[in-house]
């Protein structure tokens, strides 16, 4: 009897132990159901909004994904235009050279020729001046350069214009290019209506009477001008020569026909002047 007391008081611990954590756990369960009662808006809205902002970034990804397919559809093609291009550059290639050869060279003389008169530019003269230069100090040759002015040019184009001006330009560049015969002889624009003549090779006799020639045939030409004292268009003209020195400078030889011309012109114009003239003034 006193074995089956014990026994029976031992279930009821037992019982009364389930009891409590069936207690406790319903404790736990109302609590859970309290909190999510609670702050279900909250958790709802934290939902929400990470749901959209995976949208957005679904959304972004494939428009992502469509502007680099587009990209790479773009460098495909350009690929390819690349690879005809490359093909038919390498089939055509001694066409190509010759067309390219021949468009070059037509630049590179544009480049130097003056577009108006069709002599030589301040470039082109300039780098022909410095060769002969070289070439007749290696030589012990004398050089000659002659500078020349259209007297009065201003006024000229304010009478006839502009345009009549030009004809007039290029009517004394024909003289300057008749006058000199010689290969090596060079002329050019050197701006407005000066000119240059670079003449290798000929001392200051030579280079006179090629000045001499060129006032002459302007002269002869006959170009009308009615505001000058002899009514038609004259020139004026510096003449220097000398043997340069293989350390010497040709600025000081094209300086020196500079102030000659501005000499001839100060001293009534139509005339030549030498650098004796100089010594006299």
């Amino acid at each position: 009897m006193t074995e089956q007391l014990a026994e029976l008081a031992k279930e009821n611990q037992s019982l009364r132990h389930r009891i409590e954590e069936l207690e406790q756990t319903c404790s736990d369960l109302d609590i859970a159901l309290a909190t999510s009662i609670e702050h279900g808006d909250m958790i709802e809205a934290s939902l929400y909004a990470a749901n959209a902002k995976l949208r957005v970034e679904v959304r972004d990804r494939v428009v992502a994904e469509r502007r680099l397919s587009h990209v790479l559809g773009a460098v495909r093609q350009q690929k390819t235009d690349l690879e005809l291009l490359v093909e038919t550059i390498t089939e055509h290639s001694d066409a190509i050279d010759t067309q390219w050869l021949r468009r070059y060279a037509v630049a590179e003389t544009l480049s130097r020729v003056d577009p108006l008169t069709g002599l030589f530019n301040r470039r082109e003269i300039d780098e022909r001046l410095d060769a002969e230069w070289r070439r007749c100090a290696r030589a012990a040759r004398p050089i000659a350069l002659v500078m020349a002015d259209i007297d009065h040019f201003k006024g000229y184009n304010d009478s006839y214009g502009h345009a009549q001006g030009d004809e007039a330009l290029k009517q004394v560049a024909e003289l300057l290019r008749c006058v000199c015969h010689r290969t090596a002889d060079s002329v050019a624009r050197m701006g407005g209506e000066e000119f240059l003549l670079l003449l290798p090779d000929t001392d200051l006799e030579g280079a006179r009477a090629i000045a001499e020639a060129l006032r002459q045939a302007v002269w002869d030409a006959g170009i009308p001008y009615a505001d000058a004292d002899d009514g038609r268009v004259t020139l004026s003209l510096g003449v220097a020569a000398m043997t340069p020195e293989r350390d010497g400078d040709w600025a000081d030889l094209l300086s020196l026909a500079d102030n000659l011309l501005y000499l001839a012109k100060r001293d009534g114009r139509n005339a030549i002047k030498l650098p004796d003239d100089l010594q006299s003034n």
